[in-house]
């Protein structure tokens, strides 16, 4: 694909985030984070709500239901986009928003283009208890009463057999993300303190492989984030420091785990189907061949899996290391805390917590550019990776951003 001509067409001229808590005393739903994200990025960029022409927001929040959940949106924020939509491949949309919004600027269609995810389940619903029927097959897998990691435990099992991944490879990642976490002040383990291999490998069994801190906490509140896109012939016009999109890709493949078996000759599973190659790979691809970047250019690093495992398997469809060679990557320090790649800086989902939906992941690269981090602040960050997944390693948006045009 010739996409050359979007590389940093657009940037970011602002990101802002809305975190409510489930200890607050007035609990928030999605709906009113979002709006106070975004009233926190009109003030801060300056931008009036007339001027903006298109809407894209994430899938609707599990706790707020209503038919049209873009609609809703424009309704409280009392705008009148001229282009507007949900983008709905799980938290693979969240991106996904941001690249819909690249489009219709590169098009001419709008000069400005908000983009805003949110989620707030944990508040209102119980998640534990309801997340794998929305992420198993109604007729053919939720019979059984499958959880969500069992789910991704199948995919667990054939990685660690076909590459010969062990448990404390897979452990190393749940220590190094709470390194993280302890320095943020939102992060759901920060106060936990630091964890040990054993720690994880001794920890309960949740579903094989996978133990208890193999898998990722919910984030104990909601959050939603807000992000205004222009052309960058105009950014600079109203930011001074714009962050430039300078790469994406979308790749999805499937919506149940079943259905992964019935993939043939679509990347990445050209030779025939896989429970272990992802979309990642291809949307990651596809992003630096647009950005001009590989991964040897990358300062940091953000994604959204929710499993060690799936952590370890990022890491190779990313481009950090060769296919299988995660776990001896993050074995031989390629993510420690101290020297190696800046991955997960929030703590990642193991330990700041999964809230679906996280434009708030590509907000931590663009403070950290910026040096504006709420934790560790990390040097030098000239260019960033996001990528947002979504569903049992189903849909996969990846993202890179610059500090240079």
């Amino acid at each position: 694909m010739n996409t050359h001509k979007l590389a940093r067409s657009c940037a970011i001229v602002g990101i802002t985030r809305a975190i409510g808590l489930k200890t607050d005393k007035e609990k928030k739903t999605p709906l009113q984070l979002v709006v106070e994200a975004c009233g926190e990025l009109f003030r801060t960029t300056g931008i009036d709500r007339t001027k903006i022409g298109a809407l894209f927001t994430g899938r609707m929040p599990r706790s707020y239901f209503t038919l049209q959940y873009s609609q809703s949106v424009l309704n409280e924020l009392k705008i009148a986009p001229v282009i507007s939509t949900e983008v709905t491949s799980h938290g693979g949309g969240a991106l996904g928003t941001i690249e819909l919004a690249a489009l219709a600027l590169n098009a001419g269609l709008v000069d400005y283009a908000l983009c805003v995810t949110g989620e707030a389940s944990p508040i209102w619903i119980d998640m534990i208890g309801g997340s794998a029927n929305w992420e198993a097959d109604l007729q053919f897998e939720a019979p059984y009463g499958p959880t969500t990691p069992s789910l991704y435990a199948q995919s667990a099992c054939r990685y660690m057999h076909e590459y010969g991944i062990s448990s404390r490879q897979m452990a190393r990642v749940a220590v190094e993300n709470r390194k993280w976490a302890l320095h943020h002040p939102y992060a759901a383990m920060h106060k936990k303190g630091e964890i040990t291999v054993d720690d994880v490998v001794n920890s309960p069994m949740i579903a094989s492989p996978l133990h208890l801190l193999d898998c990722a906490p919910w984030f104990p509140g909601g959050i939603a984030s807000a992000a205004l896109i222009t052309r960058a012939d105009i950014a600079k016009q109203i930011c001074p420091n714009p962050t430039y999109i300078a790469g994406f890709g979308q790749w999805n493949t499937h919506e149940w785990v079943g259905e992964r078996m019935g993939t043939w000759n679509v990347e990445p599973v050209k030779k025939g189907p896989s429970m272990v190659r992802t979309g990642a790979k291809v949307a990651a691809d596809n992003a630096y061949a647009m950005s001009g970047l590989s991964a040897a250019d990358i300062n940091i690093a953000e994604t959204s899996v929710p499993f060690t495992f799936a952590n370890l398997l990022m890491l190779e469809e990313l481009g950090f290391c060769g296919e299988g060679e995660g776990g001896r990557f993050v074995e031989s320090g390629g993510i420690d805390f101290d020297g190696g790649l800046p991955f997960n800086t929030t703590g990642g989902y193991l330990s700041f917590g999964q809230s679906g939906q996280g434009l708030y992941l590509l907000k931590e690269i663009v403070d950290q550019m910026w040096n504006q981090a709420e934790g560790k602040p990390i040097a030098g960050v000239e260019n960033g990776l996001v990528h947002g997944h979504g569903g049992p390693l189903g849909c996969h948006s990846v993202m890179i951003v610059s500090k240079n045009n």
